[in-house]
């Protein structure tokens, strides 16, 4: 685990600085839940840079506490990109024009999906352009 990533699992109290999970059990809920408020000021763009080196048992329990929060479409579509799950069912088997279709009318959500799951695993050249450029994006928003 690299040291930036180290830090950031202690700013969020999951890494080695967090004691065990039994004196956490029996911490007062409200702050229980004060270790999470360092990591709800974090920008998309801070969460994101920090993803690539947690275990994944780590990035399914962060998606719980993102869910929960603040629910980031971009925050979540890394997360779910970084555990293999695919933007919808059959995805893998499609080629660029395949997934462009897929896109036809998309929202933000499933843009961010697609650009997240793209990056981490196939990166297709066709398929981000597409992404980034379909009406339903802002421009710049899924930059990473």
């Amino acid at each position: 685990m690299s040291k930036t990533t180290k830090k950031f699992m202690k700013f969020v109290g999951r890494g080695p600085a967090a004691t065990t999970a039994e004196p956490k059990a029996r911490e007062p809920a409200a702050r229980r839940e004060a270790g999470a408020t360092g990591y709800d000021a974090l920008t998309v763009k801070q969460v994101l840079a920090n993803l690539q080196g947690l275990p994944p048992a780590d990035l399914a329990k962060l998606g719980d506490h993102e869910r929960a929060h603040q629910n980031r479409a971009a925050v979540l579509a890394g997360i779910d990109a970084l555990l293999g799950h695919e933007p919808w069912p059959g995805y893998d088997d499609l080629d660029v024009t395949g997934v462009r279709s897929g896109l036809d009318g998309a929202g933000r959500e499933r843009l961010a999906t697609v650009l997240a799951y793209e990056r981490a695993n196939k990166n297709r050249a066709g398929v981000l352009l597409a992404a980034q450029q379909s009406p339903g994006s802002e421009p710049g928003a899924f930059a990473v």
